[in-house]
């Protein structure tokens, strides 16, 4: 199997691992020098969507990801030997990361067509299709889009700020000073149903927010009830009242969630209908 498809094989899964296992690997396969020195590829192994230049449009694949709430692209810059050493520092990367190693991984490019049937029968979509599309990572977007913007609140640079200054420009979950990131206590997600308020919204360091993930924050400081309480503090002062008991607006956030596979769907038919009947046309000629 070439380079090329077995990337693309693990594109999924590595961001799976990002979204579940590691939020803070997003940000480094974002980096070049580390994508160079982990995979031997000498561009950033995704790349947000609107950082793309038109000069770099062809250096990654046309399929967009949706990863810890931003659209990416994945390089296609990869090589077999003796140009690039990718294989093998891929298999490495994997095996650091916990992540199963396919049998065709390990193999030369151009081997036997086992290889490449192997991995077919372990991804193989409902379709029957190699390398099918998620459509889950459309109706996580939507979902984060809904959750993210309704109600009136708003807000800017200098109300964040206050917000850092109030938790004393330290990491509301562990204490430390250093770069802080906006993190949300209750997730953006079908499960959470977060919302992008600022009563939602504390700053973090780079681990905890890793760490954290899609954990409860209750679950997370189980062991600091001081934190807990001053996030809940924080909560109450811009009056945020998290919505996960609200059983009506999960049941619209479901309804979205399925809507987006059912239109998919839809338009899949329409479209094959359309080309069998063109075909079928075709063959009258």
């Amino acid at each position: 199997m070439k380079i090329g498809a077995l990337i693309q094989h693990y594109i999924p899964i590595i961001f799976e691992y990002c979204e579940k296992r590691d939020h803070s690997e997003f940000d480094r396969l974002c980096d070049r020098a580390y994508s160079k020195a982990t995979l031997d590829v000498n561009f950033p192994f995704c790349k947000p969507v609107e950082d793309i230049s038109a000069v770099e449009n062809r250096r990654y694949w046309s399929q967009i990801y949706v990863v810890r709430g931003r659209t990416v692209r994945v390089t296609s810059q990869w090589f077999d030997p003796p140009t690039s050493k990718s294989r093998s520092s891929l298999v490495r990367y994997l095996e650091r990361q916990g992540i199963d190693v396919i049998e065709a991984a390990r193999a030369a490019p151009g081997g036997a067509s086992s290889d490449t049937m192997s991995v077919d029968r372990t991804v193989r979509a409902s379709r029957g299709r190699f390398k099918g599309n998620a459509i889950g990572n459309a109706q996580n977007l939507l979902v984060r889009n809904i959750l993210s913007n309704f109600g009136d609140e708003s807000f800017g640079p200098e109300q964040w700020q206050q917000v850092i200054d109030a938790f004393g420009r330290r990491c509301a979950y562990c204490g430390q000073d250093g770069e802080l990131l906006m993190d949300h206590v209750v997730p953006i997600n079908k499960q959470s149903l977060g919302e992008h308020r600022l009563g939602n919204l504390v700053p973090s360091c780079k681990p905890c927010n890793a760490n954290k993930g899609d954990k409860d924050f209750r679950a997370f400081l189980s062991n600091y009830p001081d934190r807990i309480a001053q996030i809940e503090s924080h909560m109450e002062r811009h009056n945020y009242v998290p919505i996960s008991e609200n059983e009506q607006i999960r049941q619209i956030i479901e309804l979205a969630h399925k809507e987006v596979a059912q239109v998919a769907g839809r338009y899949i038919d329409i479209i094959n209908t359309l080309m069998a009947g063109q075909r079928r046309a075709g063959g009258e000629d």
